[in-house]
């Protein structure tokens, strides 16, 4: 198993798109749970995520989210499932490519200090401090803000470098 001290949440596959999308998923109060599909560019480049930047091409994305609130219309938990499959590149050698199925599903719980508790189940991509990982299995980290990097509470399963598989 990979070393994996941090990791950095960014707009990208099931972990970062979960967290990014229940944040952004709008308030309700007591009416109910929100559904909404998850929605990000369809091409783009992620810089220092390995030693080179990574290329991203949306191939399947058939993902949404589903958040709970509280009564005050607080968001409480949030499940994100569905079909995600992307097309990752090493972008200094284009040809180094790899198709992933990056699914999930995976769940948030909203901590009542402002942090996340997110439990990453199935396959995904997870973006730690010097390395991408394809991790395939249950992985759970707690993030104090959804642009920095977040602490790894457990992994298990299997984790593959993404940056090996494109170097």
């Amino acid at each position: 198993m990979i070393q994996m001290p941090f990791v950095k949440r960014l707009l990208l596959g099931l972990f970062a798109v979960l967290l990014l999308e229940v944040v952004a998923a709008p308030a309700v109060g007591a009416s109910g749970p929100v559904r909404a599909k998850l929605e990000f560019p369809p091409t783009g480049t992620f810089p220092g995520v390995c030693s080179f930047d990574v290329n991203f091409a949306i191939v399947v994305n058939n993902e949404f989210t589903i958040t709970f609130f509280d009564s005050a219309g607080n968001p409480v938990s949030g499940i994100t499932q569905g079909r995600l499959v992307l097309t990752f590149s090493n972008a200094s050698s284009p040809s180094h490519a790899v198709t992933l199925n990056i699914s999930g599903p995976g769940k948030t719980t909203f901590n009542a200090d402002g942090s996340q508790t997110i439990v990453f189940l199935g396959n995904g991509v997870v973006f730690f401090a010097g390395d991408t990982v394809l991790s395939s299995g249950r992985l759970v980290v707690l993030a104090t803000d959804p642009l920095l990097p977040a602490q790894l509470i457990s992994a298990s399963g299997n984790q593959r470098s993404l940056c090996a598989m494109l170097a």
